[in-house]
C-alpha cells in the first residue's frame, strides 16, 4: 500500500470528469481479463486507487 499512496494522492487531485474516465477504462479492462484473480485486482482497483467518489 505504501507504493500506491503517492500514486493515490496524485490521482484525487484529477478533476471528477478523469477521475471517472479513468475509472471505467479500469473496468472495461477489468472485464475483459481471463485471469480471474488479475480480474478480481483489475475490478477493485478504482476503489483502491480512490477514483470512486
Amino acid at each position: 500500500m505504501q507504493v500506491l499512496e503517492p500514486v493515490i494522492g496524485l490521482l484525487r487531485n484529477l478533476p471528477e470528469q478523469d477521475r471517472q474516465a479513468l475509472a471505467e477504462l479500469i473496468n472495461q479492462c477489468a472485464q475483459e481479463e481471463t485471469d480471474p484473480e488479475r480480474h478480481l485486482v483489475a475490478w477493485e482497483a478504482p476503489e483502491t486507487l480512490g477514483l470512486l467518489a
